[in-house]
């Protein structure tokens, strides 16, 4: 996990599933807590996201207010269908290619 330093947020590497679940949900009460509009969560590097993972993410969504969002720059492909599949309606997460 690391920092963004040009604007809030952070990137992550490698997979999100059982084993990297605890840093996953640290970085997502992380995004959380901050206090801007939007927060950006740079996926890139991000190899595999399981259902969980993209349950945890949307959870974290769920708790922001109408005017906040994530973004996810540039998410594995997987993310973004679970997301357009299960939770089309959310609108605290933006997909940025």
């Amino acid at each position: 996990m690391y920092a963004l330093g040009e604007r809030p947020g952070i990137r992550l590497v490698g997979e999100i599933s059982p084993p990297t679940r605890p840093v996953w949900r640290h970085a997502l009460e992380q995004l959380a807590s901050q206090s801007d509009q939007v927060r950006f969560l740079e996926l890139s590097a991000i190899t595999f996201v399981d259902v969980a993972g993209a349950s945890e993410l949307v959870r974290t969504a769920q708790t922001l207010d109408d005017k906040q969002r994530l973004v996810l720059e540039r998410p594995p492909p997987e993310l973004a269908r679970i997301l357009q599949l299960f939770w089309p309606e959310l609108r605290t997460i933006e997909v940025a290619a």
